[in-house]
């Protein structure tokens, strides 16, 4: 009894510690983006009367500061902005006036629809593709699938986005191409997001099944005969566990990437596709609040994940990091 409440208060102790790490993380990298937007050429008054076929002149420009608290200093400013974040608010966008809060979350929707469904099939797909090939290493169907891979690395997303939109959407009218008004508008973006992903998760999960298989005690287990439904989820699924969450959880911010590239490329009114057309125009206040609540779902992500490592194997410390484990 003792052992396991000592055991629970390492493990609260540890928790607590991340918590206080992932809250200084979010202030420097708070601080990080707000720096970048203030270096970044291009002023956001400028730009806004260009848009909408003004002449940039000076009072124009220095009335737009003004009005949105650029004519302060760096510090006052970064001050305000985080004082508006602990009030639950983002500000208000450059261009449209209105909260960037709600117009991040009336895009979020379609997004993370996108990235949901891209993410669980190139899991149910390439996981088992994987553990097949790796089981089955150096025959012909391991050779072939193994070449497709290599050759699917080098295919770039854009140009894959492209060529779909291409074949089912001009030479075959099966699918629609642009938008996201119903199901079948999803069935494009997420084939090509799946696609280059799996290539990598196949490669990557075949290597650990390849690597875990060899292993004294694996091939231990093998030997004492074990049926299969014993063997394997027992001995080789587990033991390669830890790998393929680690694989699963730093594989989200290469999703979200592909989100950005796929939207823009299928016109599609996502959150990825609003960020990014707030940098062409240097709306500060969306790049700032949609980066940091990228920041915030990931790194939550990845302290579950961590979270998830201490229950999955209870020999591994919370206290140090994964590259320490």
């Amino acid at each position: 009894m003792a052992s396991l409440e000592e055991r629970s208060t390492v493990m609260l102790r540890s928790i607590m510690n991340r918590l206080l790490m992932l809250m200084i993380t979010l202030v420097l990298f708070s601080l990080f983006v707000f720096t970048l937007m203030r270096l970044a050429p291009g002023d956001p008054a400028s730009m806004m009367l260009l848009e909408i076929g003004a002449v940039p002149e000076q009072s124009l420009v220095a009335d737009l500061q003004k009005q949105w608290g650029l004519d302060q200093s760096f510090i006052q400013q970064y001050i305000a902005w985080v004082l508006q974040i602990f009030q639950g608010e983002l500000g208000n966008s450059f261009m449209s006036g209105e909260p960037v809060l709600h117009e991040i979350t009336s895009r979020l929707e379609p997004t993370s629809r996108l990235i949901t469904g891209s993410f669980l099939i190139t899991l149910f797909i390439s996981i088992p593709v994987g553990i097949w090939l790796g089981l089955n290493e150096g025959s012909f169907s391991d050779r072939v699938v193994y070449s497709v891979t290599i050759l699917g690395l080098s295919v770039p997303l854009y140009w894959l986005a492209i060529l779909l939109m291409y074949a089912f959407g001009v030479i075959w009218t099966i699918l629609p191409v642009v938008g996201s008004s119903s199901v079948l508008h999803y069935v494009l973006p997420i084939t090509a997001i799946s696609l280059v992903q799996s290539v990598y998760f196949v490669r990557m999960v075949r290597s650990y099944t390849i690597q875990y298989s060899k292993f004294s005690y694996i091939e231990a287990a093998r030997a004492r005969g074990l049926r299969p439904s014993i063997f394997y989820p027992s001995y080789l699924f587990r033991s390669m566990f830890i790998p393929i969450l680690t694989l699963v959880t730093t594989s989200l911010p290469g999703f979200f990437g592909a989100s950005i590239i796929t939207e823009t490329i299928f016109s599609f009114p996502g959150f990825s596709k609003y960020m990014l057309e707030a940098i062409y125009r240097r709306d500060f206040p969306v790049i700032q609040g949609s980066a940091i609540l990228v920041a915030v779902f990931i790194f939550v992500f990845n302290f579950a994940a961590d979270i998830l490592y201490f229950f999955a194997d209870p020999r591994i410390h919370l206290d140090k990091q994964r590259w320490e484990l």
